[in-house]
């Protein structure tokens, strides 16, 4: 659904730069979802730390009492003000992507950590939501503008900045965030549909150049790639042991067996709180990160996995309302990007878990473990608040310019 053109624009009220009064305006149904989400990941982290001697639900519920204020922060700031930014988040996202590179910390095979001390910043976390405002401003700037094919074609050209420099890390999940979180915002935005055609069955093009890459592959020879676009081996492993778990029952088709045997394990209600064997055993790694849907699945069933994909399903509807009622096409564009990102990860993950795709690094909201990621995830719930605000704002400052015009009339007669 596009939103362009159909929208009554409220460009006359008065906005404060920083309203602490918009926190008693917000629509309190998303928090609540928000928090019965946290309070699933809470149970869950402390299920999870029995396994380990990390303190992993001290530090979840530290993540959110800091993602809060990181939510109400957005929520009394004009979204507008920030749009208005974006281009200096953009830039900004680009510097701190590119010292990862030079500077980074390697954990797993990856660089994507700076060190800071107490703690350490991810700023492929930082730079979808950096994205999601700098295509915002992108495309409220240039309006109409973008059913023209070049306006179109550089929205790519942008978008391809961060995520070369992603993958360059290497972190898949991350880059692969930023595809069809862009190609929504295009849609949303105005963009002629069969350009956006066009690119997704370039897209899909890619299945058979996938296929020919793999198709000679040998597991047990590594080779560089040869060309630009060619995976890694680690990347084809991914792929193959996706195909064939059973190959490397032991190494690189570990997580997905496992993960498959977890959830299958829970059955219909699961085994009982505190009572999965193949989590609490270690059989399933990353079981407080990537896989805690599996967690949730074998000590809750088939019931709990459920309950939580409901939920999941209200928040992302809810903001979904959000943007299709907002006051112009910035608030528009906001929403469903943050609510595009949530679903992406929602959707990949669970996909995953379940053994549906191949294994690669992405959390669960408010349920996997992660600092960054949390504070991402929270400060996309501020934005999310945030969109309403400014047409309840204008209706609230229309009704009171009623009242006073009423005053004055019975005052004059």
């Amino acid at each position: 659904m596009a939103y362009s053109g159909k929208q009554v624009q409220y460009q006359d009220i008065s906005v404060n730069l920083f309203n602490v009064r918009n926190v008693t305006r917000i629509d309190w149904w998303l928090p609540v979802l928000v928090f019965l989400l946290a309070l699933c990941g809470w149970v869950l982290m402390y299920s999870a730390s029995r396994s380990t001697q990390a303190s992993y639900l001290p530090r979840q519920v530290v993540f959110f009492t800091v993602g809060i204020f990181v939510a109400l922060f957005f929520i009394c700031l004009d979204y507008r003000f920030v749009v208005g930014l974006a281009p200096l988040m953009y830039a900004g996202s680009i510097g701190l992507l590119l010292l990862v590179i030079f500077f980074g910390t390697v954990a797993k095979g990856s660089e994507r950590w700076i060190e800071l001390g107490v703690f350490r910043l991810q700023p492929s976390e930082f730079s979808k939501l950096a994205m999601v405002f700098f295509l915002t401003w992108y495309f409220s700037k240039i309006g109409e503008r973008i059913r023209r094919l070049h306006w179109f074609i550089l929205t790519f050209i942008l978008a391809a900045v961060p995520v070369v420099l992603i993958l360059k890390q290497p972190n898949l999940g991350t880059a692969a965030c930023l595809g069809p979180l862009t190609l929504a915002m295009l849609y949303v935005a105005g963009c002629k549909r069969w350009h956006l055609a066009v690119v997704i069955i370039a897209g899909l093009s890619a299945v058979p150049m996938l296929w020919w890459q793999m198709k000679d592959f040998d597991p047990q020879t590594v080779t560089e790639p040869k060309v630009v676009f060619e995976l890694k081996h680690y990347q084809k492993m991914r792929i193959y042991t996706f195909l064939h778990p059973e190959y490397d029952p032991q190494g690189s088709g570990w997580h997905t067996l496992q993960s498959r045997i977890t959830i299958g394990s829970g059955g219909l209600t699961g085994k009982g709180y505190l009572k999965g064997t193949q989590t609490r055993l270690n059989y399933l790694p990353e079981h407080h990160t990537d896989f805690i849907y599996s967690l949730l699945a074998e000590e809750f069933g088939f019931v709990g996995a459920i309950f939580v994909i409901a939920l999941f399903t209200l928040l992302l509807l809810r903001g979904l309302s959000f943007a299709r009622d907002a006051a112009d096409m910035s608030g528009t564009l906001l929403a469903t990007g943050v609510v595009i990102i949530l679903a992406f990860h929602v959707f990949v993950n669970i996909a995953i878990t379940s053994g549906l795709m191949p294994v690669t690094g992405i959390p669960l909201p408010f349920l996997s473990y992660g600092g960054n990621f949390y504070m991402t995830t929270m400060a996309g719930m501020g934005v999310l608040l945030s969109v309403p605000l400014r047409k309840r704002n204008y209706l609230l400052e229309e009704m009171s310019a009623s009242v006073g015009h009423v005053e004055l009339y019975t005052h004059t007669f």
